[in-house]
């Protein structure tokens, strides 16, 4: 017989899901995670088994709603693993992951930041240039449920952009005869679906070639901003872009520095590096971020910016990084726990946290992005 329980939810974790406690008299009592809930709400939830020490639990009601719940506008949410949050409304999730953010800071770091945090929202809805859909022959088009490799048919996107659902139904409806990953992309202006060749990206005055597997960012509408966030208020002699991707960051820091020096490890990206570098006084190193720092002679920049993949920096870059020791350092983040870490080492390392921005890149999902200014301690 299934174990079905009342819990009360205390918070939303790093993942979405909220965190509730077995009732027992234990001041340790069990921690159970329950998906699509929100702080404050009394749920009804079947008890699952205890996996690697986490226990999770099926909602089967909300008994007692938040204020901030709303009616989620996608059909197969709860099925498809795209979102966890349209039960939030767009204020609350904003606050949910900056609290979030604070305390993966302070829990994982040691870092109790009490200077507010700078947010930035994106419009909730068709915010996505890009998705990556897969095709299962007699199943459909769509992405894959929560925590499985079962696939949900879908025919339209709530948060990928109008053009992108255009192709998107048009797969729906004639769906490839093939097992296969397929990748829908337009610009910031909605356009180029199905594009032969690279997409050109405008962004805060600079144009970027993006080529097919070379990263860029998939909020349509934020990209300026972050690049504002990123970049903006410093200058200098020089700077240094790692993980620079195809230039975001290092094309507008080429007009406030009189030299960039920008690297990136994925040969696809580093190539459109090169083409969107021509004619600035840009040095693009198509090499790892750890190899370019052992080898790189120790001269300090005015300004590093990093903007790792989700593992974050790692002990042995942030190790490099307090070995050349720029004046300042702008660390971008799409995961609070790895961040957490990083900030932990170079805090530790001479540095002191400036500003702390929330990007929410990534509306009705549980993705945050984070940029945190530090400043080296004299």
């Amino acid at each position: 017989m299934a174990d079905i329980v009342h819990l009360r939810i205390e918070k939303v974790v790093h993942g979405g899901d909220g965190l509730a406690r077995l009732p027992g008299a234990d001041d340790r009592r069990q921690a159970v995670f329950v998906p699509f809930t929100l702080p404050g709400e009394r749920v009804r939830v079947e008890l699952g088994a205890q996996v690697r020490g986490r226990r999770a639990a099926r909602l089967l009601e909300v008994l007692e709603p938040a204020p901030g719940r709303v009616e989620p506008r996608c059909e197969v949410f709860g099925r498809c693993g795209g979102c966890q949050l349209q039960h939030a409304s767009a204020g609350l999730q904003l606050e949910l992951k900056q609290a979030i953010l604070l305390e993966s800071l302070a829990r994982l770091g040691g870092i109790v930041w009490e200077g507010g945090i700078a947010a930035h929202a994106s419009p909730p809805w068709a915010y996505r240039n890009r998705i990556r859909v897969q095709a299962v022959p007699g199943v459909g088009v769509g992405y894959y449920e929560r925590e499985s490799r079962r696939l949900v048919p879908v025919a339209h996107c709530p948060i990928a952009s109008p053009a992108v659902n255009q192709g998107l139904a048009g797969l729906a409806a004639a769906p490839p005869a093939r097992r296969e990953a397929i990748e829908l992309a337009v610009d910031n202006d909605d356009q180029g679906l199905h594009a032969t060749g690279p997409l050109e990206f405008a962004v805060a005055g600079h144009r970027y070639r993006v080529s097919s597997g070379a990263f860029f960012q998939a909020n349509r509408f934020l990209a300026a901003e972050l690049v504002a966030a990123v970049t903006g208020g410093v200058s200098g002699a020089s700077a240094l872009d790692l993980y620079s991707g195809v230039g975001l960051f290092a094309l507008p820091l080429a007009d406030a520095f009189a030299r960039v020096e920008a690297v990136e490890g994925s040969p696809a990206a580093a190539a459109d590096l090169r083409h969107n570098a021509q004619g600035r006084p840009i040095e693009v190193a198509a090499a790892d971020a750890l190899a370019y720092l052992r080898h790189r002679p120790v001269a300090p920049p005015d300004l590093l910016v990093a903007d790792p993949p989700r593992a974050g920096l790692g002990p042995e870059v942030a190790a490099e990084i307090l070995r050349h020791a720029p004046a300042r350092l702008h660390l971008v983040s799409c995961d609070p726990a790895t961040l957490a870490r990083d900030l932990r080492s170079l805090t530790a390392g001479g540095y002191r946290l400036a500003e702390l921005h929330l990007f929410d890149l990534f509306p009705q999902t549980a993705q945050i992005e984070t940029l945190a200014r530090l400043e080296r301690i004299e």
